[in-house]
């Protein structure tokens, strides 16, 4: 059984050399862990605006921040929906993003476009383990907010790909942010691999469970709803006929009683 994947438009965004895919949705975007699109700026409040994605339109909505969001250099008013274009820039923080649309011939490519190119099952994946091996390159070199940047890029656009949790696409993001997890000492990073599984259906290996565990040797908390939201996902995946096994059922009731809340 797999869970239906919202569809990935033609619109992007770009900010600090990386450009993502704007999947059909409603998208955070904010500090707090389960924000689509994390910023780490403590000029950006924790839940500080609102994507609104449709096959052809982008909207923007500041949800009552404390700094502000500015749009083309002007603050929007607050809870008021903006329609985005092709060349709009918006500022969140110390962040400025570029709205992009592929239907426009001046779109800018970027080399993580390419990621939305291997998420077939018979296609290559070259560019997804050359960022596992500068998440990990990082990692080892200490520069711990470097290699959170490419693992963010790269689970970003795993949450709009239409890919199996078997892929190695999926097994590079999957690895990335357990050992962040585990090097940062940040459930923030385990919060995404459970946001990822719960979203696309994916059953978790014991591999992955044996990873887990040992990431949370270090840590005492998992932030966000991942969660919460993996362990309802598997129960209505067991309601739907899927062969959910019992022992990662009882695993995620395990981690959930011991790391997850507020």
């Amino acid at each position: 059984m797999r869970y239906r994947v919202p569809a990935v438009t033609n619109f992007k965004i770009k900010f600090g050399g990386r450009t993502l895919a704007l999947p059909v949705g409603t998208h955070l975007v904010g500090r707090m862990s389960d924000c689509w699109l994390i910023l780490d700026d403590d000029l950006t409040s924790r839940y500080h605006a609102r994507l609104y994605v449709n096959d052809d339109t982008v909207q923007l909505e500041d949800l009552d921040s404390s700094n502000g969001t500015f749009l083309n250099g002007k603050r929007v008013s607050a809870r008021t929906k903006l329609d985005l274009r092709h060349g709009d820039s918006v500022r969140i923080g110390r962040e400025v993003i570029a709205i992009l649309s592929d239907a426009s011939a001046s779109a800018a490519e970027d080399p993580m476009d390419s990621l939305r190119k291997t998420i077939g099952p018979h296609e290559d994946t070259q560019f997804p383990a050359l960022i596992s091996q500068l998440v990990q390159k990082s990692l080892n070199m200490g520069k711990i907010k470097e290699a959170e940047r490419y693992a963010l890029a790269l689970t970003n656009q795993l949450m709009g790909a239409n890919v199996n949790g078997d892929h190695p696409t999926a097994r590079v993001a999957i690895n990335s942010l357990i050992q962040l997890a585990a090097k940062s000492a940040s459930g923030v990073w385990l919060d995404r691999v459970f946001r990822l599984h719960a979203v696309h259906g994916w059953l978790m290996s014991d591999e992955i469970i044996a990873a887990l565990r040992g990431a949370l040797d270090r840590i005492t908390r998992i932030p966000g709803t991942g969660l919460e939201d993996y362990e309802r996902t598997l129960r209505e995946m067991s309601r739907e006929g899927v062969d959910v096994p019992r022992h990662l059922m009882s695993t995620i009731a395990e981690f959930s009683d011991a790391y997850g809340g507020p």
